[in-house]
């Protein structure tokens, strides 16, 4: 009798237990990105001063150092109680005209994390902080003392060309042309791979350089893998120019361009 009345007691105490058991909660859904926020994402952007660190954790007011900038794709945003954090992609080092940069070391992926906002909704005091330390191209090109405020257009229906198979009505605007595109803001191209092989290779790109000192159609005429073009083509949106010019207006221009493509 006593055994039963054990038996009884144990199965009331564990009873409770066996009822909360089971299949765990799924994890809260992450917080909706804020307005001000989405820009960002899928964004072409210049990492100042840091592109060779894995991770960032930056205080908001705190100032960055380092010579190392790096041109980066942002790949996913997410901000909650006043922390912004973003996972970037590394594509390849800027130039400003002939003058490049230098890392110690190249890092393919880098996370950074903005902390101390406010926890409330973003704010234009967070995107401003932000863009303290993504830049634009454009406002890369400021920051290294270069005017360019041409806002992006489409890509002009007709061009100037000096390349051997342009056709009559390219080399008409040719003749005209009194001042080929000046190139102001390039990146070299990187490309991660799991081999990890490392590689310098010169890659020869067509493009257009439109009124609005952009690269429009681009091809790669060097022969790459998919992988090595794709890593080419993902650098050309940062590309700005001073573009050609008639004697009476800005026109656009087909040219060849070479860039680096290294291999990490």
């Amino acid at each position: 009798m006593n055994r039963t009345w054990y038996g009884l007691v144990l199965l009331a105490a564990l009873a409770p237990a066996c009822q909360t058991a089971g299949p765990k909660a799924s994890p809260a859904p992450p917080a909706p990105l804020p307005d001000l926020l989405r820009p960002y994402e899928g964004a072409s952007r210049v990492l100042v001063h840091k592109g060779d660190e894995p991770a960032l954790n930056l205080v908001a007011g705190a100032s960055l150092a380092g010579d190392c900038d790096v041109a980066v794709g942002v790949r996913r945003v997410a901000f909650e109680k006043g922390t912004a954090r973003f996972a970037l992609e590394s594509l390849g080092l800027p130039k400003v005209g002939e003058r490049g940069v230098r890392c110690r070391r190249l890092e393919p992926a880098i996370q950074l994390v903005f902390t101390g906002f406010p926890s409330g909704p973003a704010t234009p005091e967070v995107t401003a902080r932000i863009d303290e330390v993504l830049l634009s191209p454009d406002a890369y090109l400021r920051a290294k003392g270069i005017a360019f405020d041409r806002p992006p257009g489409e890509a002009p229906s007709e061009v100037a060309s000096q390349q051997s198979d342009a056709n009559e009505g390219e080399r008409r605007l040719a003749r005209a042309v009194v001042a080929w595109p000046r190139r102001l803001l390039s990146v070299d191209a990187t490309y991660h791979g799991p081999s990890k092989v490392h590689f310098d290779r010169l890659v020869e790109v067509e493009a257009v350089v439109g009124t609005d000192g952009r690269l429009h159609r681009p091809r790669v005429k060097t022969s790459l893998d998919p992988p090595h073009e794709a890593a080419v083509l993902g650098v050309l949106p940062f590309w700005r120019f001073e573009p050609a010019r008639r004697a009476d207006a800005p026109v656009g221009a087909r040219v060849s361009l070479e860039l680096s493509l290294r291999g990490y």
